[in-house]
């Protein structure tokens, strides 16, 4: 459920920790290619999803992955709790986000941690792949290492829906590899990542030449669409203006073995 990410039980920690996701969050785009993932949605395209907020069910299509993150950005700002169901084809969210991944996902959301990435994800007909490594936001974002943009590796912070909305938006049918099982620390896989120019696969980590220098990854900066409804957010909550600039590296060790 939604409601673990990472999130303390205090209610204004909890709101605190959400603001500073949802600065993440609205800081950059997904890419897919060279373009964002709305400038290329297929046309008609939609994203059906269920949930509650609060104790209201809504249900709906979203033609506009920014669409859902505005709602979970006022709903969480305002201290409301957002439940999702279901996301895309009927079972599809929960066969991708298990309960049991969620839960590994919440354990990893600590600050300065340097983990093993905990999940891979992979479109059997094609080369993406996104290797997840915490939660975010209550559980509705996660921090992934992929390799959908043409402009080499990226790490960055994702809402689930982004990742859900592939398929129907632009034909990307990601499966969850249930073979993944990661022992070196995402500081490693981010250094290949930079000296390689690609997702590196554990057993050829090893024979690398990793030095424990990790340098930044680019990150797509976000739309002037997206940057809108964060500046709105800011004007009605000031003190969120203050998270401007933060990055995903300001909740990691990556000089860290693996803690």
């Amino acid at each position: 459920m939604q409601h673990w990410g990472g999130i303390p039980n205090d209610p204004s920690a909890k709101q605190a920790r959400a603001q500073d996701d949802l600065a993440l969050l609205f800081s950059s785009d997904l890419h897919v290619g060279s373009e964002r993932l709305p400038a290329q949605k297929r046309k008609g395209t939609a994203l059906n999803m269920r949930y509650y907020i609060d104790d209201a069910m809504h249900q709906r299509g979203y033609s506009s992955a920014l669409s859902w993150r505005a709602v979970l950005l006022f709903a969480l700002t305002e201290g409301r709790s957002v439940t999702v169901q279901e996301m895309d084809l009927p079972g599809r969210y929960r066969r991708l986000f298990p309960h049991t991944l969620l839960r590994r996902l919440h354990w990893h959301a600590r600050p300065n941690a340097n983990f093993p990435p905990i999940a891979r994800l992979y479109d059997p007909d094609g080369d993406a792949v996104l290797l997840l490594t915490r939660s975010r936001l209550c559980g509705h974002a996660v921090d992934v290492l992929h390799n959908l943009s043409h402009g080499g590796p990226v790490f960055q912070s994702l809402c689930l829906s982004d990742i859900m909305a592939l398929r129907p938006m632009l034909g990307i049918d990601l499966v969850r590899d249930e073979t993944f099982s990661a022992t070196l620390p995402i500081s490693a896989y981010l250094q290949a990542a930079a000296v390689t120019g690609r997702i590196v696969e554990e057993p050829e980590l090893s024979s690398l030449p990793l030095t424990g220098h990790v340098p930044r990854l680019a990150i797509p900066p976000s739309s002037k669409a997206v940057a809108s409804v964060f500046d709105q957010a800011c004007r009605e909550k000031p003190m969120m203006a203050k998270l401007r600039g933060r990055t995903i590296y300001d909740d990691y060790n990556l000089n860290a073995i693996g803690h």
